[in-house]
């Protein structure tokens, strides 16, 4: 037989060291070479290359199946830092470090020190974790699967870009308490209102049929404009804090019955018989006939009679009008096991409407302070840097908020930035090299 034997590759180890302070080496075991593109163990020596003021060993992928090869004429080159083992332990200290920073909101000036690389590098980092979950699920989607919920808390809060106000609008899950909806906007309208729940919506197995928030008009208006049956339960951020309003939306034919029920915010605290007040309204949707240009027959000598003056309250009606002039009702309440029995007499809507706000707070008093407690974590981990934007600063809240609700994605995602090999061994404790020793990932 003619030519050299066939050289055959096999698990390749080389030594790992750790150097302190001080600059004293020392040996923390072996650590096996695989390929970062595919992981093969077929790794052959490729030489040195020059770095700083001394030279690294080279490696080479032997893999001829290597998906590096599809768009390269030559096969993976690495080093040791930059191999597939070492490069799976730098992301796993990534991951506390990204922890730290999306999760518990830690400043940049914290993670650098703590850590021991640059608040300019934390930057960075956190700039490649948000394109890396853009190219990963998508920013697009706050959630990766439909949620079970069928009611949302909608709240608002506001933070400052170069000196003028933005506001974060969000909807949160009752069920999964996860934010299925978000909009970063100048205003808010009743159509950025509406897209929050939108979102909201098609992040949900079935339709939502309750929203609780406060007594914001321009989300009043979103929820009488949905033109579908709804439940929307007010809690006011003013004076008198012990009063809720529900507000049951209906349609029958061309109509939308709106039943507004008046109830004390413990109503449903404690096992009893309640009372509370409640009005309805019909208002017309079917199209106006638009009238004919001009003045009628007759209107000009038809004798006119003069109207009684009737003093009315300039302005719409308030919120507490029902607590006013509204029908007294009764209600048995069992939040225990909860069930709800009204009165006799009573129609439907009303029933629909305690109903509804009793899945929602059994046992405790109605109010909208579950977004609200999310709004003031977002106020107090979202770190404005670099360009501000709406549309970073969306981009920016919605990569955080995709990590609160499924912190599981940090297992998945892999940046593609570089991170030096001094980064894990700043950050290498001698009780973590233990366990790789167990693991076999360094021997």
């Amino acid at each position: 037989m003619v030519g050299r034997k066939k050289k055959v590759y096999g698990p390749n180890w080389h030594p790992i060291e750790a150097q302190s302070e001080s600059g004293a080496c020392f040996s923390l075991g072996m650590i096996q070479l695989l390929c970062p593109a595919c992981g093969s163990s077929k790794v052959g020596p490729y030489g040195t290359h020059d770095r700083k003021n001394t030279r690294v060993e080279t490696f080479q992928c032997k893999n001829r199946k290597c998906p590096h090869l599809k768009n390269h004429k030559t096969s993976k080159q690495f080093v040791l830092t930059s191999s597939y083992q070492f490069r799976e332990l730098i992301f796993g200290k990534l991951k506390a470090l990204y922890e730290d920073l999306l999760k518990d909101g830690a400043k940049n000036k914290t993670i650098a020190k703590k850590y021991g690389i640059s608040e300019s590098q934390v930057s960075a980092l956190r700039t490649e974790i948000e394109s890396a979950i853009d190219k990963l699920n998508g920013l697009d989607t706050l959630v990766l699967a439909p949620q079970p919920d069928t009611a949302v808390a909608i709240d608002e809060t506001f933070l400052k870009i170069e000196g003028t106000s933005i506001y974060v609008i969000i909807a949160t899950g009752y069920t999964s308490h996860k934010i299925l909806g978000i909009k970063v906007s100048k205003s808010r309208s009743e159509e950025d209102i509406r897209e929050v729940f939108n979102e909201a919506d098609g992040n949900t197995e079935h339709n939502i049929s309750s929203i609780s928030s406060d007594a914001l008009n321009a989300t009043q208006a979103m929820a009488k404009n949905l033109n579908r049956e709804i439940t929307h339960i007010i809690h006011p951020h003013k004076k008198p804090f012990k009063k809720a309003i529900i507000r049951h939306y209906s349609y029958k034919n061309s109509e939308r019955i709106t039943t507004t029920i008046g109830v004390k915010s413990n109503f449903f605290k404690k096992r009893g018989k309640r009372q509370f007040k409640y009005m309805e309204a019909r208002t017309d949707l079917s199209p106006k006939i638009k009238k004919k240009l001009g003045r009628p027959k007759g209107s000009k000598t038809k004798k006119r009679h003069k109207k009684p003056r009737t003093k009315k309250k300039r302005g719409r009606k308030g919120l507490y009008t029902v607590f006013e002039k509204g029908t007294i009702g009764y209600a048995t309440i069992d939040p225990y096991r909860d069930k709800l029995k009204i009165g006799k007499g009573l129609s439907r809507p009303v029933s629909a409407g305690l109903n509804a706000t009793l899945k929602l707070f059994p046992l405790m008093s109605i109010q909208n302070n579950l977004a609200e407690n999310i709004n003031s974590i977002l106020r107090a981990i979202i770190r404005l840097r670099g360009p501000k934007t709406i549309e970073s600063v969306e981009r920016r809240i919605r990569a955080t908020l995709k990590i609160r609700n499924h912190p599981e994605i940090l297992d998945e995602v892999r940046i593609t930035r570089q991170v030096r090999g001094n980064f894990l061994m700043n950050n290498l404790k001698l009780i973590e090299c233990a366990d790789l020793l167990e693991q076999g990932i360094i021997m």
